[in-house]
């Protein structure tokens, strides 16, 4: 191995221990995913001098250069010039100058302990995880459930009755807590809350609460939702869950249409979190105050709620329970736009009876809590990824075209989230390294069950056998130019469009089993 190797994987090693961030900002670095891979690229040359190659093209590459004094020269000429800064701000949003920064700070590092290289450093860049994540969870099966929560906190569990599916969102709030802690051996951890929707929900009164004036003066009477957002607040390291269960058997859009409006409000912030419109406004009337005093007793979390309303928490992950059968109704395309949908159908009779709780591995923020909430927050970073995904997403959206089911921005965001979000799950059950096209497409292939095909049903005169034929086709080529066949995924979405296509035989078909 050459001596540019050596410093390049050395890089990869520090960016791997203490680099978690995507772009520089006045206030300093902000936590963000998939760094590491990103301030490799950037450091290339043709993409940190590209904006002026002809003045650079005597540094063949920038890992030659590890004197401490060079580095800085080469730093100080860019970070000053007007021309890099406007080029890196406009089209990286800071990237290059971040991997510069970061390879500064490397180098002065290197220089002063050269330290020897563990057996650790000998990984390819390649080999090595762009998140943490935990060694239980890396081929788990619910890899998909953790990612989907991550790229968005709101997810749909549908199945047949007895599936595990409130189980499920249980175990991933106890596996939030140390084995072996109070927490962990509850029979409810406290950032766990069921709530049971009733057939008679046709508004929010029930979950979130209502002002009422029985006693002659304007008291709100809060609901468990607004409840337990108050709980997420008061703790927001550590991911906290709502289960709906049974969600769809009122209709969701009446009941639960404020907090569908907010979630689509997510912002994310230069500090690396995220915002949302308030799911209840603030107010000066004397039951708004009570009500805060009610919540919480935590005075900064007051102090929020008096100043901005009770807005949704960045660490709040909710979670639906859904069986589709003549008692419940089917969700609106406003609904499945807004949520990432899992079937659970499949059952293993032999889970539970070697263990009481599910091994899943410990989950904290940084595997839960998404900090991305659109496209262009990971675009720059992963350009290679994302124009896959977009050139796949192309190709379904022409077979879609002219129909109710034709994907636009959102679902778009949502596909190159999931897909960037699954990057770092790259070894299967023999813990063996998985290709990246492999885990690209595998995750292709998730997202667009959950939501392309998720939205489709109607009868033949909306749904056809063509559409759907030209879907399947779309899909399986689509897979294949991404993993490159080396491995062929084991489509999920070709076996549910195969069973749609067999329900269209009575007439009419969708998604749901």
């Amino acid at each position: 191995m050459d001596s540019r190797q050596i410093i390049k994987e050395e890089f990869a090693y520090y960016l791997s221990n203490i680099a978690r961030s995507s772009r520089r900002t006045d206030k300093g670095f902000n936590l963000q995913p998939t760094a590491v891979q990103s301030f490799l690229a950037f450091l290339e040359v043709d993409r940190l001098f590209d904006y002026n190659p002809e003045i650079w093209k005597h540094i063949k590459s920038m890992y030659d250069i590890t004197v401490p004094n060079e580095v800085e020269s080469i730093a100080d000429t860019l970070l000053n010039d007007d021309e890099f800064i406007k080029h890196d701000n406009e089209k990286n949003q800071g990237w290059r100058s971040g991997s510069l920064i970061h390879y500064v700070c490397f180098v002065k590092a290197r220089s002063y302990f050269m330290h020897e290289k563990t057996e650790e450093l000998s990984e390819s860049p390649a080999q090595k995880t762009i998140n943490k994540v935990p060694s239980g969870v890396r081929h788990s099966t619910y890899r998909p459930y953790i990612t989907a929560i991550k790229s968005k906190p709101f997810l749909l569990l549908a199945g047949i009755s007895g599936t595990g599916k409130s189980r499920i969102v249980r175990e991933l709030a106890r596996a939030c807590w140390d084995e072996g802690s109070d927490e962990y051996r509850a029979q409810k951890p406290k950032n766990f809350q069921m709530v049971q929707v009733k057939p008679n929900w046709h508004d929010s009164s029930d979950l979130i609460g209502y002002v009422s004036r029985v006693s002659g003066k304007a008291e709100f009477v809060a609901g468990e939702f607004l409840k337990f957002i108050a709980k997420a607040w008061e703790d927001v390291e550590t991911p906290y869950f709502l289960c709906l269960d049974e969600m769809n058997l009122s209709p969701v859009e009446q009941y639960f249409a404020e907090y569908l409006s907010v979630i689509e409000s997510r912002k994310s912030q230069e500090d690396g979190t995220v915002t949302t419109d308030p799911i209840l406004e603030k107010s000066t009337e004397d039951w708004y105050r009570l009500l805060i005093s009610e919540l919480t007793n935590d005075n900064n979390v007051r102090s929020h709620f008096l100043e901005k309303g009770i807005c949704l928490p960045q660490n709040l992950i909710v979670v639906g329970t859904v069986n589709m059968d003549e008692t419940t109704f089917s969700f609106s395309r406003k609904v499945l736009d807004r949520a990432m949908t899992i079937e659970m159908n499949k059952v293993d009779l032999h889970g539970g009876l070697t263990e009481r709780n599910e091994h899943i591995g410990k989950l904290g923020k940084a595997e839960l809590i998404g900090d991305i909430v659109e496209g262009v927050d990971v675009y720059a970073a992963n350009k290679d990824v994302c124009e896959s995904v977009l050139t796949y997403l192309e190709a379904v959206n022409a077979v879609l075209e002219g129909t109710p089911f034709k994907v636009a921005y959102r679902t778009r965001n949502e596909f190159l989230l999931y897909v960037v979000n699954n990057l770092p799950y790259c070894k299967d059950e023999n813990d063996k390294i998985l290709s990246q096209k492999y885990v690209e497409a595998r995750a292709l292939d998730e997202i667009t069950s959950m939501k392309v095909l998720s939205r489709i049903e109607g009868d033949d005169t909306k749904v056809s056998d063509e559409l759907l034929d030209n879907l399947s086709k779309a899909i399986e080529d689509g897979l294949k130019t991404v993993s490159g066949e080396e491995k062929t995924v084991k489509s999920k979405s070709l076996a549910k469009l195969k069973e749609m296509k067999n329900k269209l035989v009575s007439g009419y078909t969708s998604f749901w089993s």
